[in-house]
């Protein structure tokens, strides 16, 4: 008897674009030369109903996200030898499934998405105390009443492939308002420059669902001029990476001009480590 698979026709817009990462890192995993092993996403893809197929041919676009997954998981994994019991909080969490790659078994775990992802996700993977799914988009403060913030726990917030979806006044209220709750906390997510963020059709993943980017920033020390808080503390390039796999380029031709395409676009997609005080 064929597994009933579950429905993914609430998944719209912007919410769709989680259906992007989980496919690119199902499907990087079953690579033999595979730049990051995720075997939760493939057991989670496996059970959806949904028409994968539609992204085969942006090898772009997966081959990005599994280079900037495993730059935040390596990130976040730095922060919790520091801090193994601190509290992290996965904005925008989508079909992630980080927890289940670096859990060291001491950290608090909270994710937050639309009532519909939740919804999805409560049926894919099991919540337990230190992993808590919360229903609820980030432009609705309530989610912040439901994380439980120990004093002696330090904070880490990560926001990955979100802030191009929200507008810039909708980046600077969300800021705003973990400033004025978390405060101090640190924070890792990535940003699309301007221009990027205005071309959505061009995208090879994302132009195959109807979610627009809205949002993009060149300059990322603006962001210490909004007066919440933020001092950035590091950018992280992760397109660079590409350079590392010329077999993976395409066309084949296309690994002669990585030397001259990577300084020129690598700015166009960086996570940025920032501290909000």
């Amino acid at each position: 008897m064929s597994q009933v698979k579950e429905s993914t026709a609430k998944l719209t817009g912007v919410a769709e674009t989680l259906t992007i990462t989980l496919y690119a890192r199902s499907v990087e995993t079953l690579r033999q030369d595979a730049i990051l092993k995720d075997e939760k996403a493939v057991e989670i893809a496996e059970k959806l109903d949904y028409d994968f197929e539609k992204y085969s041919q942006g090898w772009v676009s997966q081959l990005g996200c599994v280079i900037r997954a495993r730059v935040y998981d390596r990130a976040v994994s730095n922060f919790l030898q520091t801090h193994p019991t601190a509290i992290v909080v996965n904005l925008g969490a989508g079909l992630c499934t980080r927890f289940f790659r670096i859990d060291n078994g001491e950290v608090q775990w909270y994710e937050v998405d639309f009532p519909e992802v939740i919804e999805l996700k409560r049926k894919l993977v099991t919540p337990s105390d230190r992993y808590q799914l919360i229903s609820s988009s980030l432009l609705d403060a309530a989610w912040i009443s439901k994380i439980n913030r120990a004093e002696d726990r330090p904070v880490l917030m990560i926001m990955e492939g979100v802030s191009m979806y929200l507008t810039a006044s909708e980046v600077r209220t969300l800021f705003q308002q973990i400033h004025q709750q978390f405060s101090p906390v640190e924070m890792l997510f990535d940003v699309l420059s301007s221009k990027r963020a205005k071309n959505t059709q061009a995208h090879d993943t994302v132009s195959k669902t109807n979610a627009q980017f809205s949002w993009g920033i060149d300059n990322s020390q603006e962001l210490e001029t909004w007066n919440v808080g933020i001092r950035v503390k590091e950018e992280i390039y992760y397109l660079t990476e590409f350079a590392k796999y010329p077999h993976r380029l395409q066309p084949w031709w296309l690994k002669y001009l990585t030397p001259i395409l990577v300084p020129l676009y690598k700015k166009s997609g960086r996570i940025l480590r920032i501290e909000i005080a």
